[in-house]
């Protein structure tokens, strides 16, 4: 019996090791781009059916179109975002340097809490945390200003790149996914359309809180609303507490230093319009887009955010779904493996009674 391993074997087996020595090496170098390469997807995804439009009906070259569509998304995504870094630049910078001006706003609310309503939320010990919390959380915002300029430098960098050879990319996947035609296509799809539908859902409903947020506060007469209207925009975005994280606090310190009917006006419109828009809004786009569970958006986000920062908002339930994608098509492919295979389908599963 003959056990020798082949001289071809043993070469593969070290250029295997090799492949995956080099891949560790440039994923320990050069994974704080990955958030790049990740915006530069989306964006392509976003991207793809303007740019192939322009070369077909407009006869324009790939680097033409690609430059023309790239331009407008600086201009629609770009410019907002850098007037929301230079005003938090801007207000939050100096207070930075009086650390005791959160402690103090902490205390006007808890003092308000206290005497009028009896809650003994915050102790001495709490305010000191959250003063230091904030502060160091601002601070972050505030240093990270120069890595998010990179993060979009390469981001672009990529994008031009994908878009120009896109097509031949898309091939390469159609041909190379270990999938079935029918799969191929289905997991294409899926990621596209979870794309698509976050990265339009969650910057509009967050700008809609916000404007609607912003509006309130100058109504109701709260000092910095742009400020805290750009502060509520952002806060939606972060999963289960959003905008609240924002306007509830800044209702009580409302109630604390202001008139009560300003206060109480304050919090109708928070409670009742702000909450509404991301509810409403939320659930409309994402029916229309993407038809996406509540708990995948939910989950997704937590995930996405972990993992990937910022750009996570959208790639993180896009992970889920595509976990869920996945596990179906293996199913699909080889979930009868005594027998023939028998395609599953939604429509098929039944509620046993």
């Amino acid at each position: 019996m003959n056990n020798t391993i082949h001289p071809s074997k043993i070469y593969q087996f070290i250029l295997i090791g090799v492949i995956l020595l080099l891949a560790w090496v440039l994923w320990k170098e050069l994974s704080f781009l990955f958030p790049s390469l990740l915006g530069a997807i989306a964006l392509y995804i976003l991207l793809k059916d303007p740019m192939f439009w322009l070369i077909k009906k407009r006869n324009m070259k790939d680097w033409v179109a690609a430059l023309l569509l790239m331009l407008s998304t600086v201009v629609i995504l770009v410019v907002p975002l850098w007037f929301i870094i230079k005003l938090l630049i801007i207000k939050v910078e100096p207070l930075l340097t009086t650390p005791e001006f959160f402690t103090d706003i902490f205390k006007q609310i808890n003092t308000y809490l206290n005497e009028e309503l009896g809650l003994a939320v915050l102790t001495q010990e709490t305010l000191m945390k959250m003063s230091g919390k904030l502060t160091a959380f601002a601070q972050d915002i505030l240093s990270g200003t120069l890595r998010q300029v990179a993060i979009l430098i390469f981001m672009y960098t990529f994008l031009f790149f994908i878009m120009v050879n896109g097509r031949r990319l898309e091939i390469f996947l159609k041909r190379n996914l270990p999938f079935n035609q029918e799969n191929k296509v289905k997991v294409l799809n899926e990621v596209t359309r979870m794309v698509r539908s976050n990265a339009i859902t969650i910057p509009t409903v967050a700008f809609l809180q916000g404007t609607v947020a912003f509006i309130g506060y100058m109504i109701f007469g709260v000092h910095e609303s742009l400020l805290l209207g750009v502060l509520t925009a952002i806060s939606s975005m972060i999963p289960i507490v959003g905008a609240l994280l924002v306007y509830l606090p800044v209702v009580f310190f409302t109630l604390a230093t202001e008139s009560v009917a300003a206060g109480i006006g304050l919090a109708l419109w928070c409670f009742i319009l702000v909450a509404s828009v991301d509810n409403v809004a939320r659930f409309m786009l994402q029916k229309k887009l993407a038809n996406v569970h509540p708990i995948i958006t939910i989950l997704g986000v937590i995930l996405g955010t972990k993992l990937f920062g910022l750009i996570g908002l959208i790639f993180g339930p896009l992970t889920i779904t595509l976990f869920v994608v996945l596990v179906k098509i293996y199913f699909n492919e080889f979930g009868n493996l005594s027998g023939p295979v028998k395609r599953v389908d939604d429509s098929e599963i039944k509620t046993e009674q």
